[in-house]
C-alpha cells in the first residue's frame, strides 16, 4: 500500500511539488456553465481570487482577465451581463472578447487585449485545458449527475486548518460515517456502497435508508420529514453519490441537489473549499424549504468532517514532530477511494516515504 509521507502534510517543499505536478499539470476546473447561462453573462471566479471572469460567448464559455491593462485595477465584481467591460478608475473599456475599445484621453489608443482562454466542457463543467473523460452512463449515474433544468443557486467557501489531502481522504471513505456522522449514518446506509474507478476519478454510490422514521440529529429529523413528504413514499435508490475528479474536484448528488466543490491548498496546514449549489428550477419554485433544509444537513455534516480531519491532522502532527513515519491499513472496501487517491498522488509527485 502506497502512503504519502507524513512530512507531506506539513512541509512547504512537498506542497510545491503537489502544486507543480498535481494542480498545474492536472485537471483545472473553472466553473459550471450555469454560472453564466445566457449570452454575455459573466461570473468572477472565486478560487482564482477573481483574477479571471467566466464569460458566456454563446457557442462557448471563456475565461477573461479581470485586471485592467492600464494600471491593473480590478474590472468587475460578482455576476452580470454586458457586451463591454469598463474600468471604473480611468474608463478603459473592453469588449468581452478582451479587445480594448476605448482609452480616454490617450492620443493614440494602445493596441492591447485582455488575456482570454477558451474552455473545454464536460457535463456542463468547464476546464482550463483538457476535460475529464468519464462515461457517466457506464458508471450508472448519468440520470443523477445531470444538470438539465437546474440553476446555479450560489456559492460558499470555508477555510480549514489542515492539509488539503486530509480533506480529500475523509471525502473518499465511508468508514468514518459510522462513528463521526450521527445524522448521515441514519439517512444513508454506509455499507450499501458501490464504487466505480477510472483514470481521472472515483465514484461512491451510497444507498438511501428506506426507513426514515428515526434520525440521528434534529437537523436530519427535519430533513427526513421534508424528503419523505417530497417523494411521497417513493424514495430514491441512493441517498448520496460522491464523485471525486483528480486532483481536487468533487461532484456530489443528493436527491434534487447537485453540488460542485474544489479544495485548494493555501499552505501545508491550510486549505479552502469552494462549494457551488445547483437546484432543479421546478422543484425549487414549488418548495424552496426543501433546499433550505438540505443545506442545513450539508453544513452540519461538513462540521463533522472538519472534526474528523482535525483529529487525523493532530495525530500526524505528533508523528511529524517526533520525526516518525507511521501508517495503518486502508480497508479495501470502505476506504477504497483513499487507496486510489494515494496511488494518484504517488504517480504524479515525490511525496512518498
Amino acid at each position: 500500500m502506497i502512503h504519502p509521507s507524513i512530512k507531506s502534510y506539513f512541509e512547504q517543499s512537498y506542497l510545491e511539488d503537489e502544486r507543480k505536478n498535481l494542480f498545474h499539470k492536472g485537471l483545472k476546473y473553472v466553473g459550471h456553465k450555469l454560472m453564466a447561462p445566457e449570452l454575455n453573462d459573466y461570473q468572477t471566479v472565486s478560487h482564482m481570487h477573481d483574477r479571471f471572469v467566466l464569460v458566456n460567448k454563446g457557442d462557448h464559455h471563456s475565461l477573461l482577465s479581470n485586471v485592467c491593462l492600464h494600471r491593473q485595477a480590478k474590472l468587475v465584481e460578482g455576476r452580470g451581463n454586458s457586451k463591454n467591460i469598463s474600468c471604473k478608475v480611468h474608463c478603459w473599456t473592453y469588449s468581452n472578447d478582451g479587445e480594448l475599445k476605448a482609452a480616454p484621453h490617450f492620443q493614440v489608443k494602445p493596441n492591447a487585449k485582455l488575456e482570454t482562454r477558451k474552455l473545454s466542457e464536460w457535463n456542463g463543467l468547464l476546464f482550463d485545458g483538457r476535460a475529464p473523460e468519464i462515461d457517466l452512463k457506464k458508471a450508472g449515474v448519468d440520470q443523477y449527475l445531470n444538470f438539465k433544468d437546474y440553476f446555479y443557486a450560489g456559492s460558499e467557501s470555508e477555510v480549514y486548518n489542515f492539509n488539503w489531502k486530509t480533506f480529500v481522504e475523509i471525502y473518499l471513505e465511508n468508514y468514518h460515517v459510522f462513528s463521526m456522522h450521527p445524522g448521515l449514518k441514519k439517512f444513508v446506509v454506509p455499507a450499501d456502497l458501490e464504487w466505480h474507478f477510472g483514470e481521472d476519478f472515483s465514484i461512491q454510490k451510497v444507498g438511501l435508508n428506506q426507513d426514515l422514521s428515526s434520525a440521528g440529529t434534529e437537523t436530519y429529523k427535519m430533513w427526513h420529514d421534508v424528503i419523505a413528504k417530497q417523494f411521497n413514499g417513493n424514495l430514491p435508490r441512493y441517498g448520496a453519490i460522491w464523485t471525486f475528479i483528480y486532483p481536487n474536484i468533487m461532484l456530489e448528488w443528493y436527491p434534487h441537489t447537485l453540488v460542485v466543490s474544489t479544495i485548494h491548498p493555501l499552505e501545508p496546514q491550510k486549505c479552502v473549499n469552494y462549494v457551488e449549489f445547483y437546484y432543479p428550477k421546478d422543484v425549487y419554485a414549488q418548495n424552496p424549504n426543501y433546499f433550505e433544509t438540505e443545506k442545513k444537513v450539508y453544513l452540519e455534516t461538513a462540521v463533522e468532517d472538519d472534526e474528523a480531519c482535525s483529529l487525523l491532522d493532530k495525530g500526524r502532527k505528533a508523528l511529524y514532530l517526533n520525526g516518525e513515519e507511521e501508517y495503518g491499513p486502508v480497508d479495501s472496501f470502505l476506504e477504497a477511494g483513499v487507496g486510489k487517491f494515494y496511488e494518484h498522488v504517488a504517480s504524479q509527485t515525490t511525496s512518498l516515504n
